[in-house]
Formats: C-alpha cells, structure tokens, sequence
C-alpha cells in the first residue's frame, strides 16, 4: 500500500511532470539515421584580417590560447600546430607552431641553466628544446629574404606577449639572441649549400641529439656528409674535451685547429654518426647576416672540399 501511494503522488512533483512532457514532445533521436548524412571532418581554417604573416600566426596563437591558457595544456596544441606544419609547410603555419612552443621552450632552458648537471624530466625538456629550435630552423628555412630580415625582431616581439598571456616567463634578450646567433649559423651552412646545388636535409630530432646539424650530399656523386657547425671558442673547446676523452691526440687538435674542421664519430652501441666539427671561423667564411653568409663562396669551396675528402656512401641521407 504504502509503496503504490509513493509511486501515486510521484505524479504531483513539478519536475516529474515537465521531464514526462519534455520526453513526450521531445523523444530520444535514432542517431543510426543520421550517419547516412556524415561527412569527412574538415579542419577550420583560420582567416587573417592582415596580409603580415607575423600578425596572422600571433593572432592565431591568441585564438588557441583563448581555450588553453596554460603552459601544462599546451601539449596538444603543439603537437597539433607541429603537425600542420609538417604537412603543409607554410611560413605562416610553422609562425604559429614556433610560437606556441614558446612558453614551454622558455621554462625547459631555465631547466638547463639552473640545473646544467641533470634534473629529473632532463630528456623530455631536452627534447622540448630540440623540438623548439628545430621548428625555428624550418620556419626560417622556408622564409623569404624580405620576411628573414624580420624574423628577429617580430618573433621575438610575439613570443613575449604569448608568454605574458599563459604566465610564463620570457626569454631574456640575452637567451634569445644566443639562440637566433647559434643556429643562425647552421641554417646560414643549410642556405649556401642548397643554394649552390648540393642536397640538404635539417638533422632530425635523433640526429640532432648525436650533434649533426645539416646533411650535405653532392647530387653527382651521391657523397655526403654530416655537419656539426660551432663557433671557434666552442670548436676548441669541444677539441680540448676529446683530447681529455682519448679521441683525439695532440697532434690530431692541432691540424684540426689549423684547417678548422675535425672528423669525429660520435654515439654508442648500434648508433653512431661519422661527423664533421666544422669552425665557423668569420676570417674563413665571413659574416653571417640575417641568417645567410654575406659571401657563400668560401662555404661552398669547403663543403666540395669535405665531400670529396670524407663524402659518406653508407645511404643513410635524409634518413631520421
């Protein structure tokens, strides 16, 4: 009795009576007949009210950051942004990839700076940096001379206001400059050489790990060799330290230091990678602006030079 009078005044609730009217008028949909109509998913594409390609990637950063305003959600979006940009291989898409890399390649070299013997996630940050500078290579790789020229300044300009938008802290003008002076260098090696003919290939992220920059090979040939460009402090250094490691002998530093290369095999177990430590000596090669050599020929002379003497035939070109 008592359980039919519960179930009788159920009827006198307001709620039951509008969930009853709303399911009366508005019955569960059969949604097997609406797959008939499904199209493939398509990508929104994002518009641009300007024609600057700096403008159109920060503002299509800030849409995303609208969503995603912090460093720890970024992840798919970069990966996403990456992606794009791989496949389509547009100045601006790869603006945008950079860009949204930022706040996180930020927090990762403070990591590096304030913790240069190791930290716990060192590798993940390692390679959130690789990640970061790599793109930047591609994007500017990929520029016109006019947008090159820019490239410094504008960046650095957007990368700012992308951090203050997530909270993150920017580069210093200090950290960003030895960025952009570092791999300016290697994309300027990257340039003379497919401008002069040669094949080219950017060192990938494992590649990049073992030292190599830039792959050059002479199409004729089929000869090629891996780069791993560096500053004369750091080649001498870098001499100095396989001296200390037993790769090199005294001898072998100084004819390396007179003819500004050195061949070394870097890696262990099954990877290992035979490598040209290559000087960027300015007195040799001239100097580097807005990341080409004023002058490309003393460049391509070396570059024919290295094939010839230690061109690789091992068929591992442009391979990751």
């Amino acid at each position: 009795m008592f359980h039919r009078v519960r179930n009788h005044w159920r009827q006198f609730r307001p709620y039951e009576r509008q969930r009853r009217k709303y399911k009366k008028i508005y019955p569960k949909r059969d949604i097997r007949q609406d797959k008939q109509y499904f199209i493939p998913r398509e990508e929104p594409v994002f518009t641009c009210a300007t024609n600057d390609i700096f403008d159109c990637a920060e503002q299509e950063v800030v849409a995303l950051l609208s969503k995603h305003n912090k460093v720890k959600t970024l992840d798919h979006e970069v990966e996403h942004l990456r992606k794009k940009f791989f496949h389509t291989k547009q100045v601006q898409d790869g603006l945008a990839a950079l860009l949204i890399q930022v706040p996180r390649a930020v927090l990762a070299q403070l990591q590096m700076d304030q913790h240069p013997h190791g930290y716990h996630d060192k590798h993940a940050r390692l390679f959130e940096l690789i990640d970061f500078n790599d793109t930047l290579t591609e994007v500017v790789i990929a520029m016109h001379d006019d947008d090159r020229r820019r490239f410094d300044s504008r960046v650095k300009e957007a990368a700012d206001r992308v951090c203050r938008r997530v909270g993150a802290p920017c580069f210093s003008n200090e950290q960003w400059e030895a960025i952009v002076r570092g791999l300016s260098r290697e994309i300027a090696i990257y340039v003379a050489a497919r401008d002069s003919g040669f094949d080219t290939a950017m060192g990938s992220r494992t590649q990049d790990a073992l030292g190599v920059d830039v792959q050059i090979r002479d199409p004729e040939s089929g000869r090629y060799i891996n780069i791993d460009s560096k500053t004369p402090s750091a080649f001498r250094h870098r001499l100095e330290v396989l001296v200390d490691e037993g790769r090199l002998t005294t001898q072998e530093l100084l004819a390396a230091d007179e003819r500004s290369y050195a061949v070394v095999h870097n890696g262990h177990g099954g990877r290992t990678v035979t490598l040209i430590l290559l000087c960027i000596l300015p007195d040799l090669f001239g100097e580097v602006k807005d990341f080409e050599f004023v002058d490309p020929t003393p460049m391509r002379d070396m570059l024919n030079r290295l094939i010839r003497d230690h061109g690789l035939t091992d068929g591992m070109f442009g391979v990751s």
